[in-house]
């Protein structure tokens, strides 16, 4: 631990500040996933090739968006429940 620690210097800052971390970061998922919602009916190009590139993007983008939030909700109970939990 005290090799990591100094070797990423910014380690004990974020352990230090992990719950305005957490909201800000949750923010920004609200935020990508109102904009994506927004975006869900926008439509794609007249091309044939362009609509799939585009058609196929948003599912890779629902894609990465659903396994950041399910990254963010683990990393979450680990930070500030499973410790009450399983202590």
């Amino acid at each position: 631990m005290a090799g990591l620690a100094a070797n990423v210097p910014g380690l004990i800052w974020l352990t230090a500040n992990k719950g305005p971390l957490f909201i800000v970061a949750g923010i920004l998922l609200a935020v990508a996933a109102f904009m994506k919602w927004r975006a869900r009916n926008a439509p794609c190009p007249i091309d044939p090739a362009q609509a799939r590139a585009c058609m196929r993007m948003r599912r890779i983008g629902t894609v990465i968006l659903s396994i950041a939030i399910v990254t963010y909700l683990v990393g979450g109970f680990f930070a500030f429940f499973a410790a009450d939990l399983l202590l």
